[in-house]
């Protein structure tokens, strides 16, 4: 993967990350929402040891790059919501 598509997908987990955690806060604090204040909310363990694997932690920035990363060949990076990385299978 290039370094131009690596930078938006980047971006893109970062935007994600912000919308999700928005719809985790009551309304009047996701409006004054910043982006250290989003990544303060994130749980800082990025993996989970669990049925004798270790995984990625769901809506960690990690999980959301690997998810636009599929969900890149079928659907416009500027397409990709929150709903969409839920559903991804």
């Amino acid at each position: 993967m290039n370094g131009r598509k690596t930078k938006q997908i980047r971006r893109k987990s970062l935007m994600l990350l912000i919308d999700w955690v928005k719809t985790l806060v009551p309304e009047e604090d996701a409006k004054k929402l910043t982006i250290e204040q989003a990544a303060d909310l994130v749980p800082k363990d990025t993996h989970i040891f669990t049925n004798g694997k270790l995984m990625l932690t769901a809506f960690s920035l990690k999980w959301i790059n690997k998810k636009i990363k599929k969900l890149i060949k079928y659907k416009n990076i500027n397409d990709i919501t929150v709903e969409d990385l839920v559903n991804e299978n």
